[in-house]
């Protein structure tokens, strides 16, 4: 017997070791560098690399013994022991000794005694421990391993958890035991026979079979964590869902949920990808078992249907659509889908190429308030807006066209359609003493065809079918001096703003309805906008002079605050805007904005109105995000006076909101949001959970106040659970 030792700190042997039957071309100390006669018929798994400290080949048992730190890696798998043995005839690698073999898919497997085979595919472990890709560990006494695919564990355990650190712990906060368990790389599941789950060494449930998907699985089917609650309006409640990978561009998920009081909701989800968009269906249904007198369903069914999609047609042209349909307007709320109380449901054309653009939507408008009446709502189609940049200058500025159509519709009240164009010019321009200028005008041009529309002077009547044109020319100039001075530590920068613009007071006729610019409120954001309504059927005239200005002070160390202040003032008042607007008169109200963010871990916005004769508050909105130690919280507060152009009554809200974390893992959590005009609270919640590596739980209290039809105030408590790696489950109370 002839044998060859090296000694050294790290030895690399490429070889044909494990993937071939012929000869080792290691025959003594002089050659051991020198490649092997046989390395050109390896087979395609490639080459073998090795590194130990010390090597041993014995030519007559033909057996390679391989000690101190060694590394096989052959194919993508790493295989890492104190002592490694290959037998050539039979093509066996065994390791010994703190045994780790690294899986292509990035698995890593511990044993004390391996037996290898079939170029590290095949094999037997004693005492196998699994460390998967998502840090969770599979353990077992015993292990085989077939085609590197499928490995098979005989009395294993399962759990993604730390074991604590305190004295005595010696189980994890959950795991799953099983007489057997197989992890199939193939299909990528792991399945449990004969397996119970344990809280901290306590079995908890039992259950014949169970399966999962393995952590390189992003998709799967198979039963989802099942629900369970209980509803003073539904009762109890019990869902299992079901996720449908229909295929790699399809799934479906199916959601029955049974109810004693209502019967069964049938829900499900749908989606689909192509290879220039995608699109999903949500919908829901349901018969209910009993119909109280107040309810707003027409027939026994109940049901939504939420859809939406976009599609690209060329890298410039896209369409998509939003479906949003239902049967009655309490069913999402009444059944827990949804919390909203408009829809819209959209389709639309787009063409976007730099900064031109073009766009075509159609609308469908409804209201789910008991004062929403479907018969005035209005349905929009088309709405055509598009937008186009002269590429060349234009007397040193920028040239721009705008076009609008419009046809809108509705059962009972006015009808509108609209054609919109205008041209608009802007030139920017830089002193040396640093003041900003910026010129512009713009011509509009509106043909309206209206009809239906209400005489406020004959109450009960209309003014019949109207065609008008009008047009508005615009011109302007705006000047700001930003002064800017840096001290050691922070900047501070003040700008002073001046706008003057000048258009015909022609003011806005009744005979056009106001359907897109209902919802205009002045403030800090449209103070120096040439035109402050947000769309078409009114404008701004007359000669108007817009004045403010901005301070900003920056810190080296990240901490900053902003301030704007201004008003606006005009020669004549405009009656087109409301009393309560703040612009109808002369001289504006006083708008502004503060923002201060001193450190990242806190944030406050200040945003009023401040009226322009008695100073009184006409809008007060205050946000408030901060940390401080375990302690986040969060407080918003908003008043809006009287008749807010939409609406004639008084809004007043505050909103309170924390998370305290007590320490790494517990956390208390709670919401207040109370209507301060009405006197009443909006909702309510306060809980506390837990959440570590592996498992997730909150308890919580949740109220709300709500009272409309067949909806009524409600208490709940909930209780959240889930199992990392393995889904979420839910049970409830409410009353």
């Amino acid at each position: 017997m002839r044998s060859c030792s090296w000694r050294s700190t790290a030895i690399r042997v490429v070889t044909a070791l494990i993937m071939t039957n012929g000869l080792f071309a290691l025959t003594d100390g002089a050659r051991a560098a020198e490649p092997a006669p046989s390395a050109k018929s390896f087979p395609e798994s490639g080459e073998v690399l090795m590194q130990a400290d010390e090597l041993v080949y014995n030519r007559e048992t033909k057996v390679v013994t391989a000690t101190g730190h060694v590394e096989v890696a052959n194919g993508g798998r790493v295989l890492m022991a104190d002592k490694v043995t290959y037998d050539s005839n039979s093509g066996v690698v065994t390791a010994d000794g703190n045994v780790s073999l690294l899986d292509t898919t990035g698995d890593v497997a511990f044993a004390d005694h391996v037996v290898l085979r079939n170029d590290l595919k095949d094999g037997v472990v004693e005492t196998l421990s699994v460390l998967l890709t998502d840090k969770s560990r599979l353990a077992g006494t015993e292990a085989t391993r077939k085609n590197g695919n499928i490995t098979t564990l005989k009395r294993a355990v399962y759990s993604p958890c730390e074991i604590c650190k305190e004295k005595g712990q010696k189980n994890p906060l959950w795991q799953i035991k099983a007489f057997r368990v197989i992890h199939d790389k193939v299909n990528k599941r792991i399945s449990y026979q004969d397996a119970y789950m344990e809280i901290y060494g306590v079995p908890v449930f039992y259950v014949p079979y169970f399966s999962q998907p393995d952590p390189s699985v992003k998709r799967q089917s198979g039963f989802l964590i099942p629900s369970i609650g209980n509803s003073s309006e539904l009762g109890m409640q019990f869902s299992v869902p079901y996720y449908w990978a229909i295929s790699p561009d399809k799934d479906a998920t199916i959601a029955p949920r049974y109810t004693t009081r209502e019967g069964m909701v049938y829900q499900g989800q749908y989606r689909q990808r192509f290879g220039n968009g995608s699109f999903e269906v949500n919908a829901s249904g349901t018969w209910p078992s009993t119909k109280t007198a107040n309810t707003p369903a027409d027939s026994d069914f109940r049901g939504h249907l939420f859809s939406k999609g976009a599609f690209a047609i060329t890298p410039e042209w896209s369409w998509g659509y939003d479906l949003q349909l239902v049967s009655d307007a309490t069913y999402l709320r009444k059944y827990n889908f949804s919390d909203t109380t408009d829809l819209i449901s959209n389709v639309y054309l787009n063409r976007y190429e730099g900064r031109n653009s073009f766009t075509a939507n159609a609308y469908y408008f409804r209201g789910l308030l008991a004062t929403d009446d479907a018969s005035t709502t209005p349905w929009v189609a088309p709405l055509l807006d598009g937008t186009y940049y002269l590429p060349e200058a234009v007397l040193g500025g920028q040239l721009s066209f705008t076009g609008n159509a419009m046809v809108l519709s509705r059962e009972q009240g006015p009808d509108s359609k609209r054609v919109s164009a205008s041209v608009d010019w802007e030139r920017r321009l830089t002193s040396r003493l640093g003041l900003v200028y910026r010129a512009f005008s713009s011509l509009r041009g509106d043909l309206y065809a209206v009809n239906n529309v209400t005489d406020p002077a004959v109450p009960g009547s209309n003014l019949g079918n109207k065609t008008i044109a009008r047009a508005l020319p615009t011109i302007g100039a705006e000047a700001s001096y930003p002064l800017v001075r840096s001290d050691e530590g922070y900047r501070q920068v003040i700008e002073p703003i001046m706008q003057l613009i000048y258009s015909p007071n022609v003011g806005n006729t009744i005979e056009i309805p106001n359907e897109d610019s209902l919802s205009f409120e002045f403030d800090d954001t449209n103070l120096f906008s040439d035109n402050r309504y947000p769309g078409y059927d009114r404008w701004e005239t007359g000669a108007r002079a817009n004045v403010g200005f901005r301070y900003a002070i920056y810190g080296d160390g990240g901490g900053q605050a902003t301030a704007l202040l201004g008003q606006s003032f005009r020669l004549r008042d405009n009656n087109s805007f409301s009393s309560a607007s703040g612009l109808r008169e002369q001289s504006s109200d006083y708008v502004g904005r503060i923002m201060l963010a001193p450190t990242p871990n806190l944030l406050a916005v200040h945003r009023f109105r401040i009226d322009n004769n008695d100073f009184g508050i006409q809008r007060n909105e205050v946000n408030l995000l901060g940390k401080a130690g375990p302690v986040t919280g969060e407080v918003g507060y908003a008043y809006f006076s009287a008749d807010q152009s939409t609406t004639t009554k008084t809004r007043e809200e505050i909103v309170l909101g924390t998370i305290i974390k007590l320490d790494e893992y517990w956390r208390l959590f709670g919401r207040a949001r109370r209507d301060m005009a009405a006197h009443k609270p909006v909702s309510n919640q306060v809980g506390f959970g837990y959440e570590d590596e592996c498992f997730d739980i909150s308890l919580g209290f949740y109220q709300t106040f709500v009272r409309d039809r067949d909806i009524e105030p409600e208490n709940s408590v909930l209780l959240q659970v889930t199992f990392k790696t393995l889904g979420t489950a839910s049970l409830g109370t409410s009353n």
